[in-house]
């Protein structure tokens, strides 16, 4: 599993930090301002002298990568390492970057070189060949013909269009999901993903990424409710998602007419106040007629064949439908 932060710097905060040291001619401040990642040509027309930036190496203020390549020590081991190999971090390895959710860390490196890179090197050993076709290095590569744009790591839509090229539906969908995420309940929360780009996305995709990208919602808030949603969705299961009921709440998963599934993360039920809050919405909607039934994230990820078996039941039994064919 790759240690995507190093420290709690984020992709965010380096370019704040890069605007804030614009002016400075320090090479740990010109670093910064490159997103992490500077050339010495970068160090030079910030004013800094060919001694200056080898006496900044030899103190520990940048870190040389490659050959005229150099980086705050502080940046992520995974964006180093795909620096080392000549690119940016890429796909996967780079989705928490952008404050993507992630279902399978990745056991690769992936990384975004361009279409004509010749001179690619192994990630923790700069000193030997990388041939695109070596797999015993651990490198997965994406080979961008737009070339570099000068950052560290692939920009959040191409990171998507490469998890939908190359990771399974479920994972890909994981992240398009998180990216896209907004609902009415907490419009403070700022969407990675609005419309306008989810649209461009959809339009730089072939026809079959494009139907697997149209399964992403905007409602989803964990990993756990997207498993769970694409997996009954697999299986024929009548289901909506993030159904708003009566009292103002909100159904993680609507089955058919009346079952409600709850997909329950530790952390938001353990806040306080959150189990009284809990009790006091699933006796609201059990009084108004819904039936209900919840699971872990854990459980959804790991155990889903009791889960099926338990909704199946449920389902055979009527438990999904109105009895006299009203609603609550």
């Amino acid at each position: 599993m790759l240690a995507i932060l190093h420290t709690s710097r984020s992709a965010d905060g380096y370019l704040l930090r890069g605007c804030e040291a614009r002016g400075k001619s320090g090479a740990q401040e010109v670093a910064r301002a490159h997103g992490g990642v500077c050339t010495a040509a970068d160090l030079l027309a910030a004013g800094m002298s060919r001694p200056r930036i080898a006496a900044a190496v030899e103190r520990g203020a940048i870190e040389r990568l490659r050959r005229g390549v150099f980086a705050d020590p502080g940046l992520s081991p995974a964006v180093k390492r795909a620096v080392h190999v000549g690119g940016r971090l890429a796909c996967v390895s780079a989705a928490r970057l952008h404050g993507l959710r992630v279902l399978h860390d990745p056991d690769e490196l992936h990384v975004a070189v361009d279409a004509h890179a010749t001179r690619l090197r192994h990630p923790d050993d700069s000193s030997r060949r990388l041939r695109p076709s070596e797999a015993s290095a651990g490198v997965r590569l994406h080979w961008a013909r737009g070339g570099s744009t000068g950052a560290a790591w692939v920009s959040l839509e191409e990171c998507l269009v490469q998890m939908l090229t190359c990771l399974p539906e479920l994972d890909a969908l994981c992240a398009l999901d998180s990216a896209r995420e907004w609902v009415d309940w907490m419009p403070e929360r700022p969407q990675l993903l609005d419309d306008a780009a989810f649209a461009r996305l959809l339009e730089g995709v072939t026809p079959s990424l494009r139907l697997i990208a149209r399964r992403s919602i905007t409602g989803s808030q964990a990993v756990g409710e997207t498993v769970a949603r694409e997996r009954f969705r697999a299986a024929g299961v009548p289901l909506r998602a993030q159904v708003p009921m009566p009292g103002g709440y909100w159904a993680d998963l609507l089955i058919g007419e009346r079952l409600i599934f709850d997909v329950d993360g530790e952390k938001p039920h353990t806040a306080p106040g959150a189990f009284d809050r809990d009790r006091a919405r699933i006796g609201w909607l059990k009084a108004v007629g819904y039936a209900h039934i919840s699971y872990s994230h854990r459980q959804v990820l790991g155990d889903w064949e009791s889960i099926d078996h338990a909704v199946r039941m449920l389902m055979r039994r009527g438990v999904h439908l109105w009895g006299d064919g009203r609603g609550p």
